[in-house]
């Protein structure tokens, strides 16, 4: 398995391209969520240090790839500094960072 975090100030990595399959398999059973917005996905997502969120941006669509939705690529746009006390503030931050 991939160590996910890294030096950072929240200690956790979000990918710079990805897939929704591939964040879903990524986040906490627990503490985690993947969340699909208009064109972006939400992510939240609990490590070590409290919740982190990030927000991506579809790069593919399934009219120009043939594949599923979920399989399309995603680049990260933004992503939180710090943590959270918990995954629904987590949640909010994400959401007022799409447009």
């Amino acid at each position: 398995m991939k160590k996910e975090f890294k030096s950072e100030k929240n200690a956790y990595h979000f990918a710079a391209t990805t897939t929704q399959e591939e964040l879903a398999g990524r986040v906490s059973a627990c503490g985690g969520m993947v969340c699909k917005f208009n064109d972006h996905v939400l992510v939240v997502n609990y490590c070590w240090c409290g919740f982190v969120a990030g927000v991506y941006k579809f790069i593919e669509t399934p009219e120009e790839t043939g594949l599923s939705e979920c399989e399309c690529r995603l680049a990260l746009c933004e992503k939180s500094d710090g943590t959270f006390e918990d995954g629904g503030h987590a949640m909010a931050w994400a959401l007022s960072r799409v447009h």
